[in-house]
């Protein structure tokens, strides 16, 4: 397992944490993940055998908002 955090600076409220939290855990391979609105993180605990941190800050592109890691 592997843990990263990403720098999420459009993430403003709770809305955005759910709908962020939501598009990560939908790809195969992520144990958890937790972002944090007040910090403008995003911490995320996955398997590198089946995601990579590409594919992290592509679902965090599909929820709407920007990300880059830490």
């Amino acid at each position: 397992m592997n843990t990263n955090t990403y720098s999420v600076p459009d993430m403003s409220c709770a809305h955005c944490k759910m709908r962020i939290e939501e598009e990560v855990n939908k790809l195969t391979g992520i144990q958890n993940a937790n972002a944090d609105p007040e910090e403008k993180k995003l911490t995320v605990t996955f398997d590198t055998n089946d995601v990579q941190s590409a594919d992290i800050v592509n679902a965090v592109s599909e929820a709407g908002y920007t990300a880059e890691k830490a």
